[in-house]
């Protein structure tokens, strides 16, 4: 028999759910099951699946050790590269990491083996001694928001679970303030509002913009644009996400004829060639400067990549912090 005494990170969630993150190898009618037989229990008592856990309860597991083993995912810790990035840390409490993410990083881990900003996140938690792995059975730090693998700026870290509980809720009730940089192809207006209907094609990653909803899946999208500086050609944008969709800016500025230089996916082929040949630009221009959790009226802000500031500076435009100023 094992006993798990609940900790706050693991505290304010279903029973069920905890059991789930704990072995989610084991099936859920199979962890029911046990609760029924009370092979497990809570507090010494047999207990409903939906009950809500909280710190200093006591979770009963009538199984060995070697059976519970076999329940966990194989946790093996991925190999770091020593030549990589030191993290770019934008702010740090004891409840929260906010990281200026990088171009060419994911942000959390896909299918494939390459190693994302959550993996060195992490393993910077651990040598700093904010996480142990192995007193948290359920909980591991996790990006609080996504940005695509070429996308740089902002990305939210919550380093326990209240804390993650309170951001997910924030961004998923829209009380947050989201503002990206981009530098796009055309002549866009001084000002406009895109509002449209986002389509995801899984396998093959890629979205569609549609001004009218033409199936119930279809994500509504919404986003503000100001034009800070216009040369030729070429124009730099401060844009205000309403909502966050995948991939929602790119899709939304390419269907309206003003592509993200760089941008590989909607952007225009001939204009990024030019750009790679000319300066060695290989990811979309896009930036998430600044992110606002509106409850406690704090502002994260992180400054252009150097990528960016060199894009800034070949097309003539001012640092658009200092444009804003």
């Amino acid at each position: 028999m094992k006993t798990i005494v609940i900790t706050e990170n693991e505290s304010n969630q279903r029973l069920d759910r905890f059991l789930k993150k704990l072995m989610p190898q084991a099936s859920t009618g199979f962890l029911q099951k046990m609760l029924r037989k009370k092979r497990i229990k809570l507090n010494g008592q047999k207990s409903e699946s939906s009950t809500a856990i909280i710190a200093g309860d006591e979770v009963q597991i009538y199984f060995s050790e070697e059976t519970i083993s076999s329940f966990r995912v194989d946790s093996t810790k991925k190999t770091l590269d020593k030549n990589s990035t030191i993290l770019d840390i934008i702010y740090e409490n004891s409840d929260l990491l906010v990281l200026n993410k990088p171009a060419e990083v994911l942000t959390q881990p896909d299918k494939t083996e390459e190693l994302s900003l959550i993996d060195y996140a992490v393993d910077y938690l651990i040598k700093k001694g904010d996480y142990d792995p192995k007193t948290n059975l359920t909980f591991t730090p996790a990006c609080a928001n996504r940005l695509d693998k070429n996308t740089t700026g902002i990305i939210l870290v919550p380093k326990n679970y209240k804390t993650l509980q309170e951001v997910n809720s924030a961004i998923r009730e829209n009380r947050t303030e989201k503002v990206y940089y981009a530098i796009v192809f055309g002549k866009p207006k001084t000002a406009d509002e895109i509002v449209g209907y986002l389509k995801k094609d899984g396998d093959r990653n890629t979205v569609t913009f549609s001004e009218q909803q033409t199936a119930p899946t279809d994500k509504k999208a919404v986003l503000n644009y100001e034009t800070l500086e216009s040369h030729g050609d070429y124009a730099l944008l401060k844009i205000i996400l309403k909502t966050g969709r995948s991939h929602q800016i790119r899709v939304q500025l390419s269907a309206m004829g003003f592509p993200i230089l760089g941008d590989p996916k909607y952007g225009n082929r001939l204009i990024n060639s030019r750009m790679y040949e000319e300066s060695g630009l290989s990811s979309q221009l896009l930036h998430s400067a600044q992110y606002t959790l509106t409850d406690i009226k704090k502002t994260f802000t992180a400054p252009v990549p150097p990528v960016f500031e060199k894009a800034l500076k070949r097309f003539g435009f001012k640092d658009p912090f200092l444009l804003e100023k």
